[in-house]
Parts: structure tokens; sequence; C-alpha cells
């Protein structure tokens, strides 16, 4: 018997690959998003705020994770925690406007790459090719009973 519509579609949804992104400037997601048709593979789901993602965490697979917002440091190093413990395996790439501080050493401690603004088109090429290209790094989600 075939699976009702909601099914399939739900299903389909859980399967594709995804890049979250928590940023404040469209400029930056515009950005992620050519690099992502460029590869055409997967899609890019953006967040104002990193706290957005604890109450509507996106429903397919985790290939990366890029926190662009103006976070305290404290506020970062919480953010990834939560994220670690969430998708474990994902890689997560923190960007900030200056390098060498308390946001890069939160960055660091919780376990992600940290950029500094502005990031060029080449960087975000780097980053998105490789994470989408690598078999068996994208992270499938947790689930937390």
């Amino acid at each position: 018997m075939p699976r009702p519509r909601l099914e399939r579609e739900s299903a389909r949804h859980s399967e594709r690959l995804c890049i979250v992104m928590a940023c404040e400037d469209a400029a930056e997601a515009s950005q992620v998003s050519l690099q992502l048709s460029q590869v055409n593979k997967g899609c890019l789901i953006t967040y104002r705020r990193a706290e957005d993602l604890y109450f509507n965490s996106p429903s397919g697979k985790v290939a990366l994770i890029v926190l662009a917002s103006s976070e305290q440091p404290e506020a970062i190093g919480g953010t990834l925690r939560w994220m670690r413990h969430r998708w474990p395996h994902c890689p997560i790439a923190v960007v900030g406007d200056t390098g060498a501080g308390d946001a890069e050493l939160a960055a660091r401690k919780g376990g992600a790459s940290y950029l500094t603004r502005p990031v060029t088109p080449e960087q975000w090429a780097a980053l998105v090719t490789h994470v989408l290209r690598v078999p068996g790094r994208v992270a499938s989600e947790e689930r937390l009973g």
C-alpha cells in the first residue's frame, strides 16, 4: 500500500542535507547560499539568533552549522555545548569580527572553527564544498526523548 503524502514528504525532508546558519547579516547568508547553489547539493536554513535553533531545530541532516551572530563569548560556549550534544559529529564554524579574542577562544574550546570577517567567497566555497563532499561527515539529528 502506498505511503500517505505527508509521510513521504516527511521522509524526503529528513534525508535532505542542510547547512544551518545563525546570522544577523543577510549578505553573509547570501554568500553561503551562492556557494551552496554552485555545489547544487542541499539547502540553507537561516536563523537570526542561535537561540532560535533551540526551539525550531531543522529536521534534515545537518552538514554544517555556521554561527555568524554577534553573541557574547559565554553565550557562544553554551550554544556550542548544546550543539555538540545535539549533533556530536557536525562541523561548526563561528564567524567573528576579530581574531585572538574571547569569542575565538570560546569557539575553539567548543570544537568549532573560527573565521574572521570579512569572510571571502573563496573561504565560504572551501568550507561548503569540503563538508558536502567528504563522505561520512553529515550528522544525523540525535533524537532527544
